[in-house]
């Protein structure tokens, strides 16, 4: 007994024979139907071939039944002179699927599943059959085949696309660009180091020996690759940078945690471009390398640096003083505020996945912001 819809069905000798000799023989196409009680694929019908290619497809709707469906195999290949031929080799076929509305469930299931069968029988003739579905017979149109079948150029898929889409692809976009121009380290180097401008340099010599005191470290320079130093007064706490961090620049920000330990964080606001938001990653190891060697040669002691980072103001809590001495990421900064965790690095934030921001280097789509 056929073992329901998901059978696989044998093809006949006849469809075999029909296909493989449709050029010797002229034959434009070949129906197929599903017998379900033989559990075989035959033929059903065929098409020869005429010297107008609109005009033979002007035809295929004669070899559909009503309420029956079907495959229709065409040959795509015309004769030569034919103005209405597509431009086709004799590799090149097209598959119709005739599935109308009225017919039975379980043979418009044969039919689909019977397409797999074909395209695996004739994979070494047909490497890809080009799909054609169609419900009513006013769809079997040469026009209608043209457009189902044509290669969807990029204009195409943006007119297909919602604006939160389009927002979505352009974002992912402009970060694999970015991503390609970026900086790149190459193993066995050492890492990209930054330098530091004299106003970095009097900045921690200020932070090293006053208390309330909070150091921001700017990338500057004509390549973006050198650190200008900004003072902060009466900053004790990550609560107080709130509103006073740049809304659209990455940079770091240095506060005093316990005895011997310094806070960097990594600011990575929401609104910052994907550049600037990638060089500011690609530094932060030479800068945490940097903050240790200044505080030695000021202060004479070793520096623990606890580091963390943030992208928004609601991160910035004064539970990140605790932070342990290693990398604490944004959904850690989140949990000690009482929001949920972060994916993983590059990550994108998705609906019903978690209520926390993107992690360091993701992006909440368009339409996906965190409540």
């Amino acid at each position: 007994a056929l073992g329901g819809a998901s059978a696989l069905l044998a093809v006949h000798e006849d469809v075999k024979t029909a296909v493989l000799k449709a050029s010797e023989e002229k034959r434009r196409a070949v129906k197929v139907v599903a017998d379900a009680k033989g559990e075989q694929l035959l033929c059903g019908g065929e098409l020869l071939q005429s010297g107008s290619f609109e005009e033979d497809f002007k035809a295929i709707p004669n070899l559909l039944e009503d309420g029956v469906p079907c495959l229709v195999l065409i040959r795509l290949k015309g004769v030569e002179g034919d103005p209405t031929a597509p431009q086709a080799k004799e590799s090149d076929w097209a598959m119709l699927a005739w599935t109308p509305g009225d017919s039975p469930v379980k043979l418009r299931m044969l039919c689909a599943t019977s397409q797999k069968i074909i395209q695996k029988e004739f994979g070494d003739l047909v490497p890809k059959f080009l799909s054609f579905n169609v419900t009513e017979r006013s769809e079997v149109t040469l026009a209608n085949f043209a457009e189902e079948t044509r290669v969807a150029t990029a204009a195409d898929r943006r007119a297909a696309m919602t604006q939160e889409e389009i927002d979505a692809a352009q974002v992912r976009e402009d970060f694999a660009k970015e991503k390609m121009a970026a900086p790149k380290m190459l193993a066995g180097l050492v890492a990209l180091q930054i330098k530091a401008q004299d106003s970095f340099n009097d900045a921690m010599k200020v932070l090293a020996k006053e208390e309330g005191k909070a150091v921001v470290g700017h990338l500057a320079g004509p390549k973006g690759e050198e650190l200008r130093g900004e003072v902060l007064e009466d900053v004790t706490s990550p609560e107080q940078l709130r509103r006073r961090l740049p809304e659209t620049e990455p940079c770091y920000v240095l506060l005093r945690a316990k005895e011997g330990r310094i806070l960097v964080l990594t600011w990575l606001p929401e609104g910052c471009g994907v550049k600037n938001r990638m060089k500011c990653s690609t530094f932060k190891s030479s800068v945490v390398t940097l903050v240790k060697d200044m505080w030695k040669s000021e202060c004479g002691v070793e520096l623990t640096v606890c580091q963390a980072e943030v992208t928004a103001e609601d991160e910035l809590v004064d539970s990140l003083l605790d932070t342990p001495a290693s990398v604490a990421k944004s959904g850690q900064a989140m949990a000690a505020a009482g929001g949920g965790g972060a994916g993983p690095m590059g990550g994108f934030a998705l609906p019903g996945m978690g209520a926390g921001r993107p992690p360091p280097g993701g992006f909440a789509l368009p339409g996906m912001r965190p409540t």
